[in-house]
């Protein structure tokens, strides 16, 4: 009955229409909800006046589950209303996307701002890795219930962005046409489609069509002085080198090994010299092995520049007096930290760290030391810029850019780990697209030669195998034993020695202990391959990792009467036992060890290669092939990879393969170090 008051009142009580209320009623009764307010806090029954005011669930990770499991089925024709988080929850993350700021900045440069809208998910990396390896459609994290696929819907507007250089909540990025013209067109496009409103997108057009209509680096004339024809590739070396000293930021040219890296830096020194005639000079450190090759081309290609070479011996201090008098210096790694103090006081134009792979470790004194330099301009040079892991590069780009790549624990976490998220590689490659230019041979294949790599599978003598076989039993032992004492990790040298161990076997029994006397049927395969191309009048470079090996070699081609030249780290005189290789005019085979050769060879004299034995680093095979598959060389380069079959060597070059992605992600060449896991190494030692 209507109260006194409302007595001449009209009241009308809307009710839900039972018929077409029941669809979503059964609906509800599948899932683990109940009807009414919870009531008291605590309380698990509504009181008798509460059981019509609505239904509720607890969230548990089994009701959720059910929830989720039920979802799909829910009543077509009916409306279900909520909350923001409850609307993004039930009904998928596909209304995420970043609120995009895009500006002009300068002349050829861009300020680029990218954060979430405020409806869409704040998650943090620890929340996302969660996301990632979860298997149930909702998921709780410590800001409440999410969809597992809004991670999805994050990593792909992430990875988009992360192709163009920016990262959602950073803040204003600065990004320049160089940088956007060197992303995919695709993601270009998603730009426009990301745009959260019609202003973003029609910056995003706007950017979009900048980036059409750009057409590379300023070119710069090759400088006067140059005594060499640039290549069109080596013309752009020169460009980005000349644009990165003009924005006043250190560069980095990782050109394939063999593509002329010194001759364009050269140019560039040459160019520098040109612009600003203020008496400093430049210094260029490198291996030892690789001086009197700067000092030859600098001679040849830029005779007007003074150079001074300061190598071992007392005359060296002296000297130092006269740098100021010189356009060039070039010194070694170890000559440079010995003489340090003195280089900390002289005002350098420009330095170039060739062959930087050597300060891959941030906490050597090397490295250290290329820190400490003065220098208005840095380069470094190097064709594996990346060797075994990301902190490599991130030393390096330290030595010519200091601080780029943030500080080395913040990079360390975010892109040296295995379980990187799938973005991170991508933005760290397109981070490093302004001060990094790479080329691969691939790129330049009409300036080269062909080249041809084929492998070779030999088989063992019957007693190699045997001590082959006894080797691996007792090596799969110590790593059975190893892991149940405290985890493989700590024991990786122990691991690693067994790993030589074998190897060494498969190279020649009398490496691992056996008996001199014993054959090696690897031994027997390179005679066979080599016998031909002696007689057509080849001349062959043969790489081992192994020195010891290398003078087995030595002895069997000297019983042999062929003709042989040896290079290895306790080698002296480097330079001319490589030059008495090349001017050589009958054939004979040059032993090359892998620490002495693997830089700095210049060897066109030769057109075949062997890699007697496998390395754990694939780049590293691919540079002793290009100490002959170079700028230079006229004939077709033919390597040859030598595998025992049936063996660890088949094993790792199959690991390989397989463990190249973080190179490969970032700079397009392959990497294996460290990523070798408990399966890889059952693997290994498998018989």
């Amino acid at each position: 009955p209507a109260p006194p008051e409302a007595a001449d009142t009209e009241v009308w009580f809307d009710a839900p229409d039972a018929q077409c209320v029941e669809p979503a009623l059964g609906w509800l009764r599948t899932l683990p909800v109940s009807s009414g307010s919870i009531g008291r806090p605590g309380g698990h029954v509504p009181s008798a006046v509460d059981r019509g005011r609505g239904w509720w669930m607890r969230t548990s990770a089994k009701s959720m589950e059910a929830l989720a499991a039920a979802w799909a089925d829910r009543p077509a024709d009916v409306t279900f209303v909520g909350t923001p988080r409850t609307r993004r929850l039930l009904f998928g993350a596909t209304l995420l996307r970043p609120q995009l700021r895009i500006a002009p900045s300068g002349t050829d440069w861009f300020a680029i701002d990218a954060e979430w809208q405020q409806e869409g998910l704040q998650l943090d990396a620890a929340d996302l890795a969660r996301l990632r390896v979860a298997t149930t459609p909702f998921v709780k994290l410590s800001g409440g219930w999410v969809r597992r696929e809004a991670v999805q819907v994050h990593d792909e507007v992430a990875v988009v962005l992360a192709d163009l250089g920016v990262e959602i909540g950073a803040g204003p990025q600065s990004i320049s046409l160089w940088q956007l013209a060197g992303a995919a067109p695709s993601s270009l496009d998603a730009l426009e489609r990301l745009g959260a409103d019609p202003a973003a997108v029609e910056a995003a057009r706007t950017l979009r069509a900048r980036v059409a209509a750009f057409r590379g680096l300023p070119a710069v004339a090759p400088p006067a002085g140059l005594r060499a024809t640039l290549r069109p590739y080596q013309a752009r070396g020169l460009d980005f080198l000349s644009n990165a000293s003009s924005l006043g930021i250190g560069a980095l040219l990782a050109d394939d090994m063999g593509l002329g890296k010194t001759v364009q830096a050269l140019a560039w020194l040459q160019h520098l010299r040109a612009a600003d005639a203020s008496p400093q000079p430049s210094l260029v450190v490198c291996p030892t092995s690789v001086m009197h090759n700067w000092l030859r081309e600098a001679a040849s290609f830029t005779p007007d520049l003074r150079v001074l070479a300061l190598e071992r011996g007392a005359a060296r201090r002296g000297l130092f007096e006269a740098v100021g008098e010189y356009d060039l210096v070039v010194t070694n790694y170890a000559l440079l930290r010995r003489d340090l103090d003195t280089w900390r006081d002289i005002p350098l134009r420009a330095l170039i760290l060739d062959e930087a792979q050597q300060l891959k470790n941030p906490d050597s004194v090397a490295t250290h030391a290329a820190m400490a330099l003065s220098a208005r301009h840095r380069v470094a040079l190097t064709g594996t810029p990346l060797e075994n892991r990301a902190l490599d590069l991130w030393s390096i780009v330290q030595c010519v850019n200091p601080g780029y790549l943030g500080p080395r624990a913040a990079f360390e976490a975010r892109f040296d780990r295995l379980d990187a998220p799938p973005h991170a590689r991508t933005f760290l490659a397109a981070k490093l697209r302004p001060i990094l230019l790479r080329r691969t041979k691939a790129e330049v294949a009409s300036d080269l030669p062909p080249r041809i790599e084929e492998r070779i599978d030999c088989e063992m003598t019957r007693e190699q195998r045997l001590l082959y076989v006894d080797e691996l039993r007792r090596s799969r032992a110590l790593v059975e034993s190893l892991g149940a004492t405290g985890g493989l990790a700590k024991h990786r040298i122990h691991i690693l020695a067994a790993l030589t161990r074998l190897r060494q076997i498969c190279c020649h029994p009398a490496l691992a202990g056996g008996k001199r006397t014993l054959a090696s049927g690897k031994f027997e395969a390179l005679f066979e391959l080599l016998d031909p191309l002696l007689d057509e009048g080849h001349k062959v470079l043969l790489f081992s990792q192994f020195v010891e090996c290398l003078k087995l070699l030595d002895a069997a081609l000297r019983a042999r009467g062929i003709r042989r030249h040896m290079l290895t780290g306790a080698s002296v005189k480097r330079a001319e036992i490589v030059d008495a290789f090349q001017r050589d005019d009958q054939p004979g085979v040059f032993l090359i060890s892998l620490k002495a050769g693997g830089t700095g060879l210049n060897l066109t004299a030769a057109n075949y290669v062997v890699l007697f034995d496998p390395w754990w680093n694939p780049a590293v095979e691919a540079q002793a092939i290009d100490r002959t598959h170079r700028i230079g060389q006229q004939r077709t380069v033919i390597a040859y990879r030598l595998l025992m079959r049936g063996t660890i060597e088949e094993k790792i070059f199959e690991l390989q393969q397989r463990k190249a992605a973080l190179a490969r992600d970032v700079l397009g060449e392959g990497g294996f170090g460290r990523a070798l896991t408990r399966g890889d190494l059952d693997y290994l030692f498998e018989e």
